[in-house]
């Protein structure tokens, strides 16, 4: 029976994912012809972002080049004139080259990628129909928020949103988390010299929010808490945080009528609520009244 493979090594890659650094592959389907002695059929989907092109045969082996850029992801099927699949494998291409903290697959290269006020607008417009044009402005604003004024989005990752081992991701530096501080100083503990607790001079020069009575610990990669999820487009990373905040709307009746209506403190107390951040919740909500102050500025009235 026909089966993938890697070239030029020969490792069998039937049913299973497998990620490729940099931007192309060659894989071979071992016995390609099917009972009749006919070409077995080789398709991909998704296409978009993905170049398949047929080579020649080495042995018994059909091969197959790919290309792609990180982020990409698709499924390459052996398939018979029938339509009957064969075998199937698949292919998703991280990012290749420079300084990366572990050795697992999934961990890509972190890359500064700043969309636009303008762009996340627009991307929601088109993607939540019951979002007005206040209430893309104001979900704008939270990204901002996030971000930095959109300046340190990393890997199109819009909510800075945290990842497990097994999906796409990055780290960063620096990440910071508010707790008591008996549980900063456990998670401290916990970290293999991997965290601290930040101090007064630190706090300040970040501007960090610290609630009274609150403690903030500080980790470094490759510490679980400074991993995050990483994307290969806008498109990609922006419906994962959209999605996100739709689930946030379900479970929240207020949460959709706080955004349309522009109201940063009700939409940080929503967030809050779910667990969102662990920051004051005043903060973060004069942090987006400015962001969105800002957003309404550069982008003038609301038609």
């Amino acid at each position: 029976m026909a089966h993938f493979h890697k070239m030029p090594n020969g490792q069998r890659i039937s049913t299973q994912t497998i990620t490729v650094p940099g931007s192309t592959i060659t894989i071979g389907l071992w016995g390609y012809l099917d009972f009749s002695r006919n070409e077995l059929f080789v398709d991909w989907c998704p296409q978009v972002g993905i170049n398949l092109v047929r080579k020649g045969i080495v042995g018994n082996s059909r091969l197959y080049e790919l290309k792609g850029s990180p982020g990409k992801k698709t499924r390459v099927e052996a398939l018979a004139s029938d339509g009957a699949e064969w075998d199937w494998c698949e292919i998703e291409f991280i990012a290749a080259g420079g300084k990366t903290y572990t050795s697992n697959p999934r961990e890509v290269l972190t890359r500064r990628t700043t969309p636009t006020p303008l762009d996340v607008v627009n991307m929601l417009l088109a993607s939540w129909s019951e979002l007005t044009a206040n209430g893309a402005r104001t979900l704008t604003a939270q990204f901002m928020a996030e971000t930095g004024g959109g300046r340190y989005c990393f890997n199109w990752n819009l909510g800075n949103v945290k990842s497990g081992p097994n999906e796409l991701h990055m780290y960063l530096h620096g990440v910071w988390e508010v707790d008591s501080p008996h549980g900063a100083q456990a998670q401290v503990a916990r970290a293999n010299g991997l965290a601290h607790i930040a101090t007064a001079d630190e706090i300040k020069k970040h501007g960090w929010g610290c609630p009274p009575g609150k403690a903030i610990a500080v980790f470094e990669p490759p510490h679980p808490q400074c991993r995050f999820r990483a994307y290969g487009s806008l498109q990609d990373g922006s419906q994962r945080w959209l999605l996100h905040h739709q689930a946030i709307a379900r479970r929240d009746i207020n949460f959709l009528t706080a955004l349309n209506a522009g109201n940063s403190a009700a939409v940080a107390h929503a967030l809050k609520q779910a667990g969102y951040y662990t920051g004051a919740e005043a903060d973060y909500a004069r942090n987006m009244t400015r962001k969105k102050a800002d957003i309404d500025r550069a982008l003038g009235p609301i038609p």
